[in-house]
């Protein structure tokens, strides 16, 4: 299976400060879906904004599909990544299609409006993120579930070939939060996209992803298979914290209870 990105030693700091990111070393293979684990402050987000290029590594060597990262213009990058960020603000009351469609910025020339095409690939990614039916609906009126999906759409509608999530079932209830990470995972399958989410939610990480990193002061601690990195030992070594975990009777997966 082939790398969409790899992180080659990769280092981050800003300006003369102490290094945020150090010695980060792993892949997102094709068609994988890879979440990364951490405390407060471990650097997650950090790495995301490396991976999708709005931060600059200074160290080390970030290559996307084999090429530097660097060497991307940012319209090149923005078809080849699409980054969910945590929050999302809207100031005006845009349609639900008028936001899709801003994820058709990177194909558009200047002053050229979205055409026949466009508009087709926008409802595919709100049908794929089952928000067709709020196409006419105000980004203001949604649930937070509704919304994440929406962006969600607005990022697939990119036709990217690695998204990047940053929590991105922050501040949603249980229903919404198996939702997304369902969405995410059948997103990997139907469309081929390499994901890699960053998350602080440990069980719906471990049942839906193939692989984990977990990132503690700034390094790559562990990474592999979920069975492998969620242990007892390790979780307790990355969040600082006394936990049991055992396997989900259910879906195998571990769990994870704080004592």
């Amino acid at each position: 299976m082939g790398t969409v990105i790899r992180f080659k030693n990769v280092g981050f700091r800003y300006g003369d400060n102490p290094w945020e990111l150090r010695d980060i070393s792993f892949r997102v293979r094709e068609r994988e879906l890879l979440g990364i684990l951490g405390a407060n402050g471990s650097g997650k987000t950090t790495l995301l904004k490396l991976g999708s290029g709005l931060l600059r590594h200074k160290a080390g060597e970030i290559l996307l599909k084999g090429r530097p990262l660097s060497s991307y213009s940012r319209m090149e990058l923005s078809r080849e990544i699409a980054m969910v960020p945590q929050e999302t603000h809207f100031h005006f009351a845009f349609t639900v299609m008028e936001v899709v469609l801003m994820g058709r910025f990177p194909y558009l020339g200047k002053f050229q409006f979205e055409g026949k095409r466009d508009m087709e690939i926008a409802r595919e990614a709100l049908r794929a993120t089952g928000s067709l039916d709020l196409a006419n609906r105000s980004i203001h009126e949604l649930s937070g579930g509704e919304r994440q999906r929406v962006v969600i759409a607005r990022a697939l509608a990119q036709e990217p070939s690695l998204m990047l999530l940053d929590e991105p079932t922050a501040f949603l209830d249980l229903k919404f939060k198996k939702e997304i990470f369902e969405l995410i995972a059948s997103l990997v399958h139907s469309r081929g996209i390499s994901v890699l989410v960053v998350s602080h939610d440990i069980d719906l990480t471990a049942k839906y992803c193939s692989r984990i990193g977990m990132l503690k002061d700034g390094e790559m601690v562990f990474i592999g298979d979920p069975k492998e990195v969620i242990t007892s030992e390790g979780v307790e070594y990355v969040y600082e914290c006394p936990v049991v975990v055992d396997e989900n009777p259910v879906t195998g997966a571990p769990r994870v209870s704080v004592v």
